[in-house]
């Protein structure tokens, strides 16, 4: 593929340009002219060592935050891009008893395949929650876990599923879970020349399950909310609660202490207890200084709200 003043950037080429001709090594220049370089490396090691010459390249997988809010039929592309469509590492999916290890390229539509009878609940709706369906076969999950300006639909539920991502440079992996991906402003914690290439999901039952997307995420007009819960629950005894949600910002509300607090409580929970731990999320946005607009507050409150007193019935907030 190539760009040129003569042959302008579209997002039709950009997208098509996603299936790259084959190229020679790490150092293979699959497109250029003087605006962008688009490089093609074909294994996971010839991208750790290009993306540790070149961090300020722009990773491309499925392209969709990329061209995210593109209204002109030309736009411009970042100086460098690394595409990931070559490495199939990045594209695998394997399953264990306890595990679903999935590559940070992999597309939404190649998991949604696995199916409903095996993905989480919450997660599956999640999934679902992306985008249209047309988006599904581009929309990768890493790109979902990485994008720096929103949290979009599938990190705030991985945060309080005991998620673990893999998270390799040249020369060094580590292990980081999802619950500490996001630094305080909300922006993933990568180190230069670090890059997300594996999620590992726990196939972990929680028989209260609870994903809902309000509004568009990147639009605040329409308010947002994305707000996710987990619950475990034995013989009218709540044995496990995980809470959160956020808003446009990229930073999770989430508050173990308050969710704590209901752990051993006997179900239904009575309104008095619903009132206390309310007020302590109001407390702790207000402390916090959280920016949420006090329509998404409403919206998170009236959720858990709902939520807990119905708690321990099989369908909790629908």
């Amino acid at each position: 593929m190539r760009y040129s003043a003569a042959a302008p950037v579209t997002p039709d080429s950009a997208m098509r340009s996603a299936i790259p001709p084959k190229c020679e090594g790490n150092a293979c220049m699959a497109a250029s002219d003087k605006r962008t370089h688009v490089y093609l490396p074909e294994t996971l090691p010839e991208l750790l060592q290009l993306y540790r010459r070149k961090p300020l390249a722009s990773i491309y997988a499925g392209g969709t935050d990329l061209l995210r809010g593109v209204t002109k039929a030309e736009f411009a592309l970042p100086t460098e891009v690394i595409s990931l469509q070559e490495i199939e590492e990045l594209h695998r999916i394997s399953r264990t008893e306890r595990y679903l290890e999935i590559g940070a390229a992999a597309t939404v539509a190649r998991i949604l395949q696995i199916g409903s009878n095996i993905l989480p609940p919450a997660f599956y709706a999640a999934l679902h929650s992306i985008g249209p369906p047309g988006l599904f076969s581009l929309a990768t999950l890493g790109g979902n876990i990485c994008s720096v300006d929103h949290v979009y639909s599938i990190a705030p539920l991985l945060s309080i599923m005991d998620v673990r991502y893999e998270v390799r440079r040249q020369g060094h992996t580590r292990w980081v879970p999802a619950s500490r991906f996001r630094d305080a402003n909300g922006a993933p914690a990568l180190a230069e020349g670090e890059i997300l290439t594996r999620i590992r999901l726990p196939l972990e039952h929680w028989n209260v399950q609870v994903f809902r997307q309000l509004g568009t995420i990147h639009l605040e007009s329409t308010s947002p909310l994305i707000f996710c819960a987990l619950g475990k629950t034995t013989k009218a005894v709540l044995d496990d609660f995980r809470l959160t949600f956020c808003g446009s910002s990229p930073i999770l509300y989430r508050n173990r202490e308050l969710e704590a607090e209901l752990v051993g409580r006997k179900l239904p929970l009575p309104a008095r207890e619903i009132d206390a731990f309310l007020h302590g999320v109001s407390q702790g946005i207000e402390r916090t200084e959280m920016p949420l607009t006090p329509l998404q507050l409403h919206r998170a409150t009236g959720l858990t709200r709902v939520l807990l007193a119905r708690m321990g019935q099989p369908d909790s907030i629908d």
